[in-house]
């Protein structure tokens, strides 16, 4: 995603690039506009590493005064979820898309998409407009000039065809390694660690670190994301932070991931933060892992309890789990698109010295407890939940509130619902 530097100095250029797009102002509600917005997308995503559209910038001044969006459409451009759906009936198969708003050098504000490059095959039009597109061609970014065009050199669809086949031969590969068809001569499949057990390891290291003590000795959380294969350098060691800060989520104020001064590892970046009911460390691998290990916390017993007022400690509220948990899964699907990964991000959910531990509610708006809810068991751990190119673009809170629910179930609370939960994402956080 170009930063404001990053965008000024594009625009400095005077021109567009073959991986930077501009577009002057334009309402979402304009279908002429929407499709030559969508004609830019499709030839950025079927490119290596796809690239970005500035709107609110005029190609023939781009450093003018001129440039820039009003308050309606910037409101609108910014809305994910809405410029996804315009642009994805279009595209098939879907685009992976980010939006942010910048500035332009002239103080007034643009909207930079960004399109990653396609998962695993290209995305053709699906969809007529008049004049600008047309159902199933393919487009292109043009070697000759910035544009997307459905008119083809050998070059340009070469490079198509090679990246797709890059794509498919990896996808292949990773498949094949997985069920251990490729192995060192002489060496039983058993002797070969799977991703699985690559990631687990890297995972329990961290746990081991006796540095992270103060949160690992207690009851705490584990959020872990990882790719479905493992690569020692996945990522490249210079862009983490960028990358990390870049997924942050502000869903209720307080950042997930916590990112301020993260330390540097051999293989990762990191940083612990120790702020009474935010205890929290975080390391991101150059593998592509992210582990976060958040303090469950200490919460005082609540109108809806059962156990008296001198009850010894150890309680959690029941929204805790579903906004980290969401938090999570919505920072995962940020990550994947990040990192332009083809393969899906897998993510799981651990709990750890838990036993005893005791549901509260917290908040005097959502009552409704029977009894004393406790857990039993001193840990707890979630199905894998694969993040795919779907799950970014249809969101992750579903996916977050099954999961929660599933542990809340486990305390006992059989009245725990989805739509009970979706109520408190829907109210506890920003949309």
């Amino acid at each position: 995603m170009l930063s404001n530097e990053e965008l000024a100095a594009v625009l400095t250029v005077g021109h567009e690039t073959r991986s930077v797009e501009f577009k002057s102002a334009g309402n979402l509600t304009d279908k002429a506009f929407v499709a030559l917005v969508a004609r830019a997308a499709l030839g950025l995503a079927n490119q290596r590493d796809g690239g970005n559209i500035v709107l609110g910038v005029d190609d023939r001044d781009p450093q003018g005064e001129g440039n820039g969006l009003d308050e309606n459409q910037l409101r609108d451009w910014k809305n994910l979820d809405a410029v996804a759906d315009k642009l994805n009936r279009y595209a098939d198969p879907p685009l992976i898309l980010r939006v942010e708003a910048r500035q332009h050098p002239n103080g007034k504000p643009v909207v930079v998409i960004e399109v990653s490059e396609f998962s695993e095959i290209p995305s053709l039009c699906m969809k007529d407009y008049p004049n600008t597109l047309a159902l199933g061609q393919l487009y292109t970014r043009s070697l000759r000039k910035p544009e997307s065009s459905m008119y083809h050199t050998q070059n340009e669809m070469r490079e198509v065809l090679d990246l797709a086949t890059q794509k498919g031969l990896r996808r292949f590969m990773e498949t094949s390694t997985g069920a251990g068809f490729f192995m060192r001569p002489g060496e039983p499949a058993s002797a070969l660690p799977s991703h699985a057990e690559q990631f687990q390891e890297q995972i329990e290291a961290m746990a081991a670190d006796p540095q992270l003590v103060a949160i690992t000795a207690h009851a705490h959380f584990r959020h872990l994301i990882y790719p479905q294969s493992f690569e020692a350098d996945k990522v490249p060691y210079e862009e983490m932070k960028r990358y990390v800060r870049e997924a942050t989520v502000r869903l209720r104020g307080w950042p997930f991931p916590f990112v301020e001064n993260p330390v540097n590892g051999d293989v990762f970046v990191g940083e612990t933060t120790m702020w009474g009911t935010h205890n929290e460390t975080w390391r991101f691998f150059t593998s592509g892992l992210f582990a976060d290990f958040k303090a469950i916390g200490d919460w005082p017993n609540d109108w809806d309890s059962f156990g008296g007022d001198g009850e010894a400690a150890g309680n959690m509220p029941a929204w805790f789990p579903l906004l980290n948990f969401t938090e999570a899964l919505e920072f995962a699907a940020r990550l994947k698109s990040k990192l332009a990964l083809a393969e899906p991000m897998v993510v799981r959910f651990e709990a750890y010295n838990i036993a005893g531990t005791k549901l509260v509610v917290a908040d005097d708006r959502r009552s409704g407890f029977h009894q004393d809810y406790v857990y039993s068991s001193p840990s707890w751990r979630s199905e894998e939940i694969h993040v795919t190119d779907e799950a970014v673009l249809s969101g992750t809170r579903s996916l977050a509130a099954k999961a929660a629910k599933r542990l809340l179930g486990r305390f006992g609370w059989e009245g725990v619902t989805s739509d009970l939960l979706e109520g408190i994402q829907a109210s506890a956080l920003n949309t």
